[in-house]
């Protein structure tokens, strides 16, 4: 095998472990506060069901997340 595809697929592997990590702290998220989205987690604080700390700080991680993950994703599509 050439050394840039075994570096591609290497690159391609490290791309898809980022995202499985990235997944996994949203579903933890999504656990923590018993909620589908980012959307009813921000409604669950507003609606004071769930307190805003540290609640706020979740779900700015969960969108920086999802930016992230979207980011690696079309790293992987390009490889």
């Amino acid at each position: 095998m050439p050394e840039t595809e075994i570096v591609r697929k290497g690159l391609l592997a490290l791309l898809q472990e980022e995202i499985r990590l990235a997944e996994s702290e949203i579903a933890n998220i999504r656990e923590r506060y018993d909620v589908f989205s980012k959307e009813a987690l921000y409604q669950a604080i507003e609606d004071g069901k769930v307190a805003p700390h540290p609640a706020w700080e979740d779900y700015i991680v969960w969108k920086n997340k999802e930016a992230h993950i979207a980011g690696l994703r079309q790293a992987a599509e390009r490889q």
